[in-house]
């Protein structure tokens, strides 16, 4: 099995990735693939949390143990780039969803769960979008901004810390990404 995923890993390396973030997917994969003790106890994540979505079922960390790495990106239902963002994030989700899981987290006060089903709708996000409410989660993480994207490991710690990529941001709009973080 181990060696399955090895190969698979490989031969997903050797196609051209221009996008940095799936190339740093990857390497962590790799690196948690040929660690045998890489399986984190849920009991004992750092990290740990249970939030509703805005479906109403409760999610916890220990619903997503069975993936290599987790992807929590923070996100708002009004925020200009979020809209941008979203569906990018779910693009990623559908490429690199076998091994990583997806999570979008909105701490945001004035977001309604109503508003958070009418955003992953309208931007064809399928990926859980958790509430957060009274901040807990990000204020665990240290989440400052939308979107902000945390890659977390085998072990969840946090490996990478920041934007999607430079395409969009306050006063920028690129036709193309000239950095894929």
């Amino acid at each position: 099995m181990r060696h399955k995923r090895r190969d698979r890993l490989i031969r997903l390396l050797n196609m051209k990735i221009s996008n940095r973030f799936a190339l740093a997917i990857f390497a962590f994969m790799a690196a948690v693939m040929v660690t045998p003790s890489a399986s984190a106890n849920p009991s004992e994540t750092p990290l740990q949390f249970k939030l509703r979505s805005y479906e109403g079922r409760e999610w916890t960390n220990a619903d997503f143990s069975d993936k290599s790495l987790v992807v929590v990106a923070f996100l708002g239902t009004e925020c200009p780039l979020v809209k941008l963002y979203g569906p990018k994030l779910q693009q990623l989700s559908e490429e690199f969803g076998k091994d990583v899981a997806f999570i979008g987290v909105n701490s945001n006060t004035q977001d309604s769960v109503t508003e958070m089903s009418a955003y992953a709708e309208r931007h064809g996000v399928r990926f859980p979008m958790l509430k957060d409410v009274g901040n807990k989660l990000a204020d665990r993480f240290k989440a400052e901004r939308t979107p902000e994207v945390f890659l977390l490991d085998a072990k969840r710690d946090i490996r990478y810390h920041g934007r999607i990529d430079d395409q969009y941001g306050v006063g920028i709009i690129r036709d193309k990404a000239e950095r894929n973080d």
